[in-house]
């Protein structure tokens, strides 16, 4: 084991109430109604361009609305805004364990990387990782393969010595295609069950706390 890399969004932090009020605030300023946080829950893993797009499809359909949308959504959605987002319960002693095992570590997730280091930043974790590839660092988004081994190559290793940790479809199926390990936290925002989203990646690790993850990841 050489490095682990972590999803953000339904991970290592709960931000769906964050991304759902930045959601609200966007439909209103383009004059449509507001989504209950349990559908905005749904349209998360992407990328933001997708989660704008299944907004406004959900409240009357996309038309011109989209680059209007997506720019009102992006300024809603600045971490300076963030005061709902917490890191999930044990998620920061799991980093911090990892950390003091000399396990480097590396954050690859479809949010926009300026926000994925503000909201890293405004919570204290930035300090656990060498490298952060976001939706925009490369010219692909998960589940294309392109992020996360733009991540391994930051952190000078391969599929055989790390794991990819992440809680949704997208995230499986991005292990999937970089043909590396892949360890699932049944939590976060995962669309269908547990053993249905682990068999896309073929074999995949599955946790319901993040303790329970640093000691087994520590002791491979």
């Amino acid at each position: 084991m050489r490095a682990v890399i972590f999803d953000l969004d339904g991970t290592l932090v709960h931000s769906a109430p964050d991304i759902h009020a930045a959601a609200n605030r966007m439909l209103a300023d383009v004059g449509r109604p507001a989504l209950p946080l349990e559908d905005v829950t749904r349209f998360i893993g992407n990328g933001t361009a997708k989660l704008v797009e299944r907004c406004l499809v959900a409240t009357g359909g996309v038309g011109d609305a989209q680059a209007v949308a997506l720019e009102t959504y992006r300024r809603h959605f600045d971490p300076v805004h963030a005061t709902l987002t917490r890191p999930y319960p044990g998620a920061v002693q799991c980093l911090e364990a990892l950390s003091a095992a000399g396990l480097p570590l590396g954050l690859c997730t479809n949010r926009p990387e300026g926000s994925a280091r503000g909201l890293l930043a405004k919570l204290a974790l930035d300090r656990h990782f060498a490298v952060v590839v976001g939706g925009d660092t490369t010219p692909a988004l998960k589940p294309d393969p392109t992020p996360l081994n733009a991540c391994l190559e930051g952190l000078g290793a391969d599929g055989r010595d790390a794991v990819f940790v992440g809680d949704s479809e997208t995230d499986a199926e991005t292990a999937r295609r970089a043909v590396i390990p892949f360890a699932l936290f049944t939590g976060g925002y995962r669309k269908q069950p547990v053993a249905a989203v682990a068999a896309i990646a073929g074999h995949a690790a599955t946790f319901d706390d993040h303790d329970s993850l640093a000691s087994h990841l520590i002791s491979r």
